[in-house]
């Protein structure tokens, strides 16, 4: 019977040691990290980018993921089909397309678009014949003109804003009358650099806008001299273009 008494206690103290030594659990942490969204983590929306999977393109792709939550599928101009668009959440045109190959593939696919190619902006109708151009380091392509520091594409940014660390590269294009004018080159009005179109207006060819379009400046190879204020347009022209405040 004392033997018997004796392994009882020794089983007790065992068991009380093993208390002492393991580490509580936190239930309220765990399912904290249970919850605690993934920024770069889909949030069911997609967006097909049309250029490639490298340079400049992979950081404006890894941005739309990362900073968006959004689904990147890239594709290249040689692939573009009015069909491509079918169930994406937004489209994003690379300066680095040929536009030749970009045309006017989306522009019945009643998919949000951003473009940052100029040329691609006579094709869909943004501009006029030839209403496009670029302006590069001997133009002192760096600052931008806020014409409209009210609209959520400003950004809350206002006057003259230094898009580009250094002289770069910056596409520009003439809008019709019923566009969105955000910003312009500096005392030029006619060369906008971020302007957009509202669903159900008149593009400049006096066509009907079925989805929310976006011209955004930004030339491939620029994006390492983008910046602060450059990425918070950026930003909010997705966010504007697909709908979030």
């Amino acid at each position: 019977m004392k033997r018997l008494l004796n392994m009882i206690v020794v089983f007790m103290l065992f068991l009380a040691l093993m208390a002492c030594t393991s580490a509580p659990v936190n239930m309220d942490s765990v399912s904290n990290q249970q919850t605690a969204p993934n920024k770069s983590q889909s949030n069911g929306k997609k967006v097909l980018f049309v250029g490639r999977d490298s340079g400049g393109d992979a950081i404006v792709s890894k941005r739309l993921k990362e900073v968006h939550g959004l689904e990147v599928t890239v594709i290249s101009d040689k692939e573009v089909s009015p069909e491509k668009a079918n169930g994406y959440t937004l489209i994003y045109v690379s300066e680095s397309v040929n536009s030749g190959k970009i045309r006017d593939n989306f522009v019945k696919a009643a998919v949000p678009v951003i473009y940052a190619e100029p040329q691609s902006t006579s094709d869909t109708g943004m501009t006029i014949t030839d209403g496009y151009g670029k302006l590069d380091a001997g133009n002192v392509a760096k600052t931008i003109q806020i014409k409209d520091s009210k609209h959520q594409l400003a950004a809350g940014l206002q006057n003259q804003v230094d898009v580009y660390k250094d002289n770069g590269k910056m596409g520009y294009a003439t809008p019709g009358s019923e566009a969105i004018v955000v910003a312009t080159v500096p005392n030029d009005d006619q060369k906008a650099t971020i302007f957009a179109y509202e669903k159900g207006v008149k593009n400049a060819k006096d066509q009907p806008v079925l989805a929310r379009e976006v011209f955004f400046y930004l030339f491939n190879g620029e994006e390492i001299n983008q910046t602060e204020s450059g990425w918070k347009l950026f930003d909010a022209a997705v966010r504007w273009t697909v709908g979030k405040k």
